[in-house]
């Protein structure tokens, strides 16, 4: 697996998990702030992995 093949994989990951924090963030969760900066957090890492700033 090439460089570029582990940073889209990363990517991919990354992006399922934003996607599983926003689904838990609108279910109303107790600890909804800890996951809405979490959720910054990695679409951050997932900003930076694309190249676009």
């Amino acid at each position: 697996m090439s460089d570029f093949e582990k940073l889209a994989r990363a990517r991919r990951d990354l992006e399922e998990t934003r996607n599983d924090l926003s689904k838990r963030i609108a279910e109303d969760a107790p600890d909804k702030a800890d996951l809405i900066l979490l959720h910054d957090r990695v679409s951050r890492a997932i900003k930076a992995l694309s190249g676009s700033f």
